[in-house]
């Protein structure tokens, strides 16, 4: 299922003192875990373009309507890594006011803009999406296969992130899958979370073997993180919206090139 939350990091903490201050702030402690996690980039945007505009051209209902679906997702990330100015010389040239509202038009129609030479250049400049990844997780035996996205053009203070989730049978085997359908392993890491619940907020603590311990807190509801930083007295940390791979690099490690 698809949801977007919003997350944040609160760095350097201490972990034993943020435990006693979530318990007695009320949150329940849901566990400890141990994870095993790979992450893999998705095939670029200018191949999933050319991919997406020639199956388009099959008339195939069932081709066109999959890849449809397709298309819209690949929009989002268009909207999402371009500029704005670059963002409205497309729209004025195939004339939308929105480029979701791309996916809404005849196919003709579609055929026709996807072919525009302006767009295609856009797309082309575009290589690996760095806000979208799949990610292989084992939790205590339980794998689950997700794909993360961050919108960085959402406006707020908090980190949004477009996840999609289900659960498999073996990390194994979905690896082996992953790799032989030809997506590209970024990295592959281990760490520790214990895990607590708040309200409607999911709080984790991670230990990773470098970086120094941090809480992330995810939630669609802000009022709620700020209140569980405000109450858990970490208001003078050092609080970011970014993932792990950004921390490793903030302590000169390339998490592609190196595994723990």
């Amino acid at each position: 299922m698809s949801k977007i939350e919003q997350e944040i990091k609160v760095l350097y903490i201490n972990v034993e003192d943020v435990k006693k201050k979530l318990l007695k702030l009320g949150a329940v402690f849901k566990g400890e875990k141990n994870q095993r996690i790979y992450v893999y980039d998705i095939p670029t945007l200018y191949y999933r373009f050319l991919e997406i505009r020639e199956l388009l051209n099959i008339e195939s209902p069932i081709l066109i309507s999959s890849n449809l679906k397709k298309l819209n997702t690949l929009i989002i990330e268009f909207n999402d890594l371009v500029s704005d100015k670059e963002l409205d010389k497309i729209k004025q040239e195939i004339k939308v006011t929105n480029m979701l509202d791309t996916v809404k038009l005849p196919i003709e129609e579609i055929r026709e803009i996807l072919s525009f030479p302006e767009l295609e250049k856009q797309f082309r400049k575009l290589t690996i999406n760095p806000n979208k990844w799949v990610r292989l997780r084992e939790s205590n035996g339980k794998v689950e296969l997700t794909t993360k996205h961050i919108l960085e053009k959402e406006t707020s203070k908090f980190q949004k992130v477009l996840e999609n989730e289900i659960e498999v049978s073996s990390l194994e085997d979905a690896n082996y899958i992953l790799e032989s359908i030809g997506l590209s392993r970024r990295s592959y890491q281990e760490k520790k979370r214990f895990s607590y619940e708040y309200k409607d907020a999911e709080i984790e603590i991670d230990l990773w073997p470098r970086p120094k311990p941090y809480l992330e807190i995810e939630c669609d509801n802000e009022k709620t993180i700020d209140e569980v930083i405000k109450k858990l007295n970490l208001t003078d940390h050092e609080i970011v919206s970014i993932n792990t791979e950004e921390l490793y690099k903030r302590i000169n490690i390339d998490v592609h090139q190196w595994v723990n």
